[in-house]
């Protein structure tokens, strides 16, 4: 019995509690035509490299822990959606799906972030690309022939201390503006909308404006939410998720490790778009000291903690988790996530393009990935109209940044039925 950590527990009881299938698609168009014994043995030897994500995921009365899984994880010629941790997938959180040029990677998000799914695809594409291409350089991916620490299945949130619970009273926010709530926008199954734009363009225009490329859609995605609503009586808020491993000394860990920066609109909408990126470039400064993402993160592991491990029945637990995710929907208006710029080179330039799908059960969410000189934006909408994505593109356009913006499509993330 492996136990769900207490980084992840808040993912994965939560999401259970609130129906949704928590999973991420990775997508990756490639050179030319997948070859599938290539990417077969791709995959056999990607799972020999991440042993501790060869599990099946299982629950009793009281809790959800892991069982070691020794099945081959599995390989689908389709671009269709599939059901992990079921016989379809040899019960596995994690699989590889492939069509034409397209591959992609579908995996369990209540077991890894972002980041973390970064270190699996590397170790996936690397493996496809020697065998098909050629490619030897694999400075900064791990292989076989680097050693598995212990460091890389350890969840940093499981040694931060537990407080005391008068420690771990939530403080009440006001409710922030929602499109559907307050917008009068349609509530949908969930609509993608894939928009590729220069990387050259976004860097340029992120350098004189004091942005980073992640600070900077963040800004975007708030003055075009402004657009749509720019009279509105409840504030309008983002967060940006960031990479917590540095602050927590735990750079190797797969495991769910991040915080975000909460930053609020309406003090600022009357600047300047490039006074917005100062302040928010400085608000994500401030809001990363090591010191203040740690304090943070040891009051969310202690409430975490003492949900995971009472002794209450499941079903109350997972309502607990629920209850605490579904908060963000009160809390952020919108949400931007950036891994960073694709620091796989010698992969880059069999990578057309790459777009990260996950899970959008309420505010919009924006991901970002960028590699090969594009950078690539899925904003995730529940709401039926386009206003949102068309709002964004006259912010482009004042900007002077051109894009291409994709036919939406319907979720493609994997489901994840409940054991």
């Amino acid at each position: 019995m492996i136990p769900v950590t207490t980084g992840d527990s808040l993912y994965v009881y939560g999401s259970f509690g609130q129906q949704i299938d928590y999973t991420a698609r990775l997508s990756l168009k490639l050179a030319d035509s997948i070859d599938p014994e290539m990417l077969q043995e791709a995959v056999g030897k990607t799972q020999q490299r991440y042993p501790y994500l060869s599990v099946r995921l299982m629950k009793n009365d009281t809790g959800y822990y892991y069982e070691e899984n020794p099945e081959p994880v599995t390989l689908h010629h389709t671009s269709e959606k599939i059901c992990l941790n079921s016989p379809e997938t040899n019960y596995h959180i994690w699989a590889v799906c492939y069509n034409e040029d397209w591959m992609y990677l579908d995996i369990y998000h209540g077991l890894c972030d972002g980041t973390g799914m970064y270190m699996l695809v590397s170790t996936l594409l690397y493996y496809y690309c020697q065998a098909r291409y050629g490619v030897s350089d694999h400075t900064g991916i791990r292989t076989l022939e680097d050693p598995i620490l212990p460091e890389e299945s350890m969840d940093p949130s499981d040694f931060l201390p537990q407080l005391p619970p008068e420690m771990l009273k939530m403080p009440t926010f006001p409710p922030v503006f929602s499109l559907v709530v307050d917008g009068g926008l349609t509530p949908s199954e969930a609509v993608i909308y894939d928009i590729v734009i220069p990387e050259d363009a976004v860097m340029q225009f992120a350098s004189e404006n004091d942005a980073s490329p992640g600070t900077m859609v963040s800004i975007l995605m708030l003055r075009a939410i402004d657009r749509l609503s720019p009279f509105s009586f409840k504030p309008k808020s983002n967060t940006y998720a960031v990479n917590a491993r540095p602050m927590l000394g735990a750079l190797q860990t797969h495991h769910n490790c991040t915080n975000s920066v909460f930053f609020m609109f309406d003090p600022i909408r009357d600047k300047s778009f490039s006074e917005q990126c100062t302040v928010h470039r400085g608000a994500t400064f401030v809001q990363s000291d090591a010191e203040k993402i740690r304090g943070l993160m040891t009051v969310s592991a202690s409430q975490n903690r003492a949900v995971k491990d009472a002794p209450m029945p499941l079903e109350e637990k997972k309502q607990i988790f629920a209850k605490t995710m579904a908060l963000g929907n009160t809390l952020f208006t919108n949400m931007v996530s950036y891994i960073g710029q694709w620091k796989f080179t010698s992969l880059s330039p069999y990578i057309s393009e790459f777009w990260t799908h996950v899970p959008c059960n309420g505010f919009p969410v924006t991901e970002i990935a960028a590699v090969n000189g594009s950078v690539f934006l899925s904003v995730h909408q529940n709401f039926a109209e386009d206003s949102l994505i068309k709002a964004l593109q006259q912010e482009l356009d004042e900007i002077g940044i051109s894009y291409q913006v994709k036919p939406p499509v319907k979720s493609d993330i994997a489901h994840f039925p409940e054991p």
